[in-house]
C-alpha cells in the first residue's frame, strides 16, 4: 500500500470516529430539554414549598411573641402580687392574732 492510501484510510477512520461522537453529541442534547425541564419544575416545587415554609415560620414567630408577651405579664402581675402578699400578710397576721 502507498502512504497515501493508508493515510486516506487513517483519515477515513477518524472522520467515521467524529461523525459517531457527533450523533451521540446530538442524541444526547435532544434529550437535555427534557431534563432541564424536569429540574425547572422541581425547581419550582421547591420554591413553592419554601414559600409555604415560610409562610408558616412567620405565623409561628408571631404565635411565639404573643405566648412570651403574656408569659412576661403574668410574671409581672405574680411579682407584685407577691410583694404585696410579703408587705400585707404580715400586718394582717398581726392584727388577726394580737
Amino acid at each position: 500500500m502507498t502512504t497515501e492510501a493508508v493515510r486516506l484510510g487513517s483519515l477515513e477512520q477518524k472522520f467515521a470516529v467524529f461523525e459517531h461522537r457527533l450523533s451521540e453529541l446530538e442524541s444526547r442534547h435532544e434529550t437535555v430539554p427534557t431534563r432541564v425541564t424536569k429540574l425547572e419544575q422541581g425547581f419550582e416545587h421547591m420554591a413553592g414549598q419554601l414559600s409555604e415554609l415560610n409562610a408558616g415560620q412567620q405565623t409561628l414567630t408571631v404565635a411565639v411573641n404573643d405566648i412570651g408577651a403574656k408569659v412576661g405579664r403574668l410574671l409581672t402581675i405574680l411579682t407584685l402580687v407577691g410583694a404585696v402578699l410579703q408587705m400585707a400578710v404580715p400586718a394582717l397576721l398581726r392584727v388577726w392574732f394580737p
